[in-house]
């Protein structure tokens, strides 16, 4: 029995503007916050977006079911983005404007402490190279498996366990250098 996702996609395939529309619903939220943690800009995520889904309805025909339909069209976005971004030339400037929800209590001190360090990390992710970039979304904040991470980003599941480890590396350096050893 095929899975719901690629009996989607298979009408998505043979032109069926009401199934893209479906697949276009059931993806959005999570590949709009995806692609906003990588390109921290409100309106360029929601172009890339755009142009994303253009290009999964454009190249549907090249699906071949190597990967899930939902890697497949996160390497679209992943390489939207990274096109985007090289034209910006804002890899070393880039820093995530959405953090991960943080549970807020009721003590102002923590809360304010928990903001420094979500900013703290946030910054510390515009450091990554951009295949180290979206491996730490991807593993961090989406709870992607190495393995769909890997398909995603181009590259062996292994890379991608060197990527997510030496992106740990620099965060960490990052952070220390900011906060001080004793921090």
């Amino acid at each position: 029995m095929k899975k719901p996702d690629i009996v989607l996609f298979e009408k998505v395939q043979s032109r069926d503007s009401r199934a893209f529309n479906q697949l276009m619903r059931d993806y959005s939220p999570e590949l709009y916050n995806f692609i906003l943690r990588i390109v921290s800009n409100t309106e360029d995520a929601q172009d890339i977006l755009q142009d994303t889904f253009v290009r999964v309805w454009e190249k549907s025909h090249q699906f071949k079911g190597n990967s899930s339909v939902k890697t497949w069209i996160f390497r679209i976005a992943i390489n939207l983005s990274y096109t985007h971004l090289k034209k910006r030339n804002r890899w070393g400037l880039s820093v995530l404007d959405e953090i991960k929800t943080l549970i807020s209590g009721s003590d102002p001190v923590q809360d304010t402490e928990k903001e420094f360090n979500a900013a703290l990390l946030a910054d510390s992710l515009a450091y990554l190279t951009p295949r180290q970039h979206a491996v730490v979304v991807a593993r961090i904040y989406q709870d992607l498996p190495f393995a769909q991470i890997a398909k995603a980003v181009g590259c062996s599941e292994n890379s991608a366990k060197v990527h997510f480890h030496e992106a740990k590396k620099r965060i960490e350096a990052y952070i220390k250098r900011q906060v001080g050893e004793d921090g």
